[in-house]
């Protein structure tokens, strides 16, 4: 048996958010989410931010979320910009579009022990994103839900909510064998 299970892959076009339920189970206690062709079709640059669905289908939006990154952004800039929120309603910058043609950004996400109703929810996640006239650049961040309760899935929303946006989310569990 493999240790890395597709449960959801969803591709979502012209949208503002998407809502992705019933990926976390009692079954892993580690999700890995790969998102891919995250592009604004609408607005100007938007950064997509992550929050967590409880098993009702309800979006946790209070501000009890922490996070972090750091980027290293294209050689012509040299620049190491931090992103940073305490006492937030998301955690921040997992993708990100400029708006720009030819732009387009793709991430990696752990998520750890979403499920649990005992301990916080972690995300560790890496995003890359290339614009056209800037060149291409990266980052890498934490992220944290601090509320002890069950969660089934999460939603990816783009900053401000006035962005459209296309994308691919492929929710996979990952077994950790002891």
């Amino acid at each position: 048996m493999s240790n890395l299970r597709l449960i959801d892959d969803t591709t979502v076009s012209g949208v503002a958010s998407v809502n992705i339920t019933d990926v976390f189970t009692s079954d892993f206690d580690v999700y890995k989410v790969v998102a891919t062709d995250y592009a604004t079709t609408s607005g100007t640059a938007a950064r997509a931010r992550l929050r967590f669905i409880n098993p009702s289908g309800s979006v946790i939006s209070t501000s009890n979320y922490d996070s972090a990154s750091l980027a290293c952004e294209s050689a012509a800039s040299s620049a190491f910009p931090e992103v940073k929120a305490t006492g937030a309603s998301y955690i921040d910058f997992v993708l990100y579009d400029n708006g720009e043609t030819g732009g387009a950004s793709a991430g990696v996400w752990y998520i750890f022990n979403p499920f649990s109703s005992t301990i916080y929810s972690f995300a560790s996640f890496q995003e890359s994103h290339f614009q056209a006239s800037y060149g291409a650049s990266t980052e890498k961040g934490i992220g944290v839900l601090k509320q002890t309760a069950s969660m089934s899935g999460y939603q990816v929303y783009s900053q401000g909510g006035s962005s459209a946006f296309n994308g691919r989310f492929r929710t996979y569990g990952l077994r950790v064998d002891s």
